[in-house]
């Protein structure tokens, strides 16, 4: 699994407004480096690092809390830490469990806070009675703080306190969740338009939201095709509509299986700049014709080039495919508010940001009204899937009866 990815895991881990304070240990193959640097790029949160330090004569917990003490610039805590320097062991736990709390709510006075456990040790290497403490005083501080570490130990296994987090892949249970609140995007590179490609991105990692896009989940010697047509079937696609996207045959060909499927006013966002393409009757006819004019290169090349030409026959099936679908995909551009392109991509794509978020929250509503706990006294439910067109039916832990229309 590819690090941008695990990237982005995190990055929805700490923007879900359901994430609540704790202990997590992370799988992953993130560095504690290339963590820090991409929390330390989100404002959303204060960023703690301390040092997990291996010892043979002194305590784990109580030299990464005395590590934490010196970016604190607090008298009680420093008195605490001095306290805790010269006491007996029968005064330490109360001391210690003090100075944890203490340190928490120094922290916490800016909202959302992330203290990041670095060194060569994890979690596992803490006695269980500091991490209880370190439990204990979490649920002591009213706002959010989360404490991560990354997974060094995996032979030695975790009170159930501690929340195991993979940043490798989907958790089976939600799956479908996942599949809402992914975001693929359909653009011409163009250099032109990098900076508002760049502020795109930056506002879905800014915002939690998993994207995919062809530089980053396309690797070598994969099936170009197969991701343009996943594109086509995704639940949220943003759109990048530029005159150069008109004209690529990749693209148009992307819109083809978009326009395939159905719900394309809930699925599309759309960020257009199409000038100097008028959206108008005329900027219709304008590409009909660039897309008429490519049919007919593409039959006399096939009538006159020596071989099977298979590749040129697939290439004249896509031009095809476009030409039939322009009327549905201008339609749609004439009579959907794209607003101002420049307002679209202004604050890393708020706007943008907003509207997908809140979509995002409508369809996990739903999905959540569809799906019924079934008990042991509870009576068989009956669930029914309309579907229109070629797209595939998700059905995920169904107990009952499906009718599908």
């Amino acid at each position: 699994m590819n690090k941008d990815f695990q990237l982005q895991q995190l990055n929805i881990m700490l923007m879900d407004p359901g994430l609540r304070s704790g202990l997590y240990l992370l799988d992953t193959d993130l560095t504690d480096e290339e963590i820090k640097t991409h929390i330390r790029s989100n404002n959303s949160f204060k960023y703690i690092s301390g040092n997990l330090i291996q010892t043979s004569k002194g305590n784990v917990f109580e030299l990464f809390l005395v590590g934490l003490c010196h970016q604190c610039q607090n008298g009680d805590i420093t008195a605490l830490r001095d306290q805790l320097m010269t006491a007996d062991e029968q005064r330490k736990d109360v001391i210690t469990y003090s100075l944890a709390i203490q340190i928490l709510k120094h922290f916490s006075t800016s909202g959302k806070a992330v203290i990041h456990m670095l060194g060569r040790i994890d979690l596992s290497s803490i006695e269980l009675e500091d991490l209880d403490k370190l439990d204990a005083a979490l649920n002591c501080i009213d706002d959010t703080i989360v404490v991560i570490c990354t997974q060094k130990n995996r032979e030695k296994p975790m009170v159930e306190y501690v929340i195991n987090k993979s940043l490798k892949g989907y958790n089976n249970n939600k799956i479908m969740e996942n599949r809402l609140k992914k975001v693929y995007i359909s653009y011409k590179h163009d250099e032109n338009y990098n900076g508002a490609m760049e502020a795109i991105k930056r506002g879905l990692e800014k915002n939690g939201i998993y994207y995919s896009i062809d530089v980053q989940d396309i690797k070598y010697r994969d099936d170009i095709v197969k991701y343009e047509k996943e594109i086509g079937s995704a639940d949220k696609v943003i759109m990048f509509i530029t005159a150069p996207y008109l004209k690529s045959i990749d693209c148009m060909f992307e819109m083809t299986e978009i326009f395939k499927n159905s719900d394309v006013r809930n699925r599309v966002f759309p960020v257009v700049d199409m000038q100097p393409i008028p959206r108008n009757i005329y900027g219709l006819k304008e590409i009909k014709d660039y897309w008429s004019e490519q049919k007919v290169h593409a039959s006399i090349q096939i009538q006159t080039e020596p071989g099977s030409s298979d590749y040129v026959i697939s290439e004249l099936l896509k031009i095809d495919a476009i030409i039939k679908s322009l009327d549905d995909f201008w339609y749609y551009l004439v009579h959907i508010n794209t607003g101002s392109f420049k307002d679209m991509i202004d604050n890393d794509a708020a706007l943008l940001m907003e509207e997908i978020q809140r979509v995002t929250a409508r369809k996990t509503a739903e999905l959540e009204e569809k799906i019924i706990s079934m008990g042991e006294n509870q009576p068989t439910v009956i669930r029914q899937i309309t579907q229109n067109g070629e797209k595939s039916v998700y059905v995920e832990k169904n107990i009952g009866t499906i009718n599908i229309n």
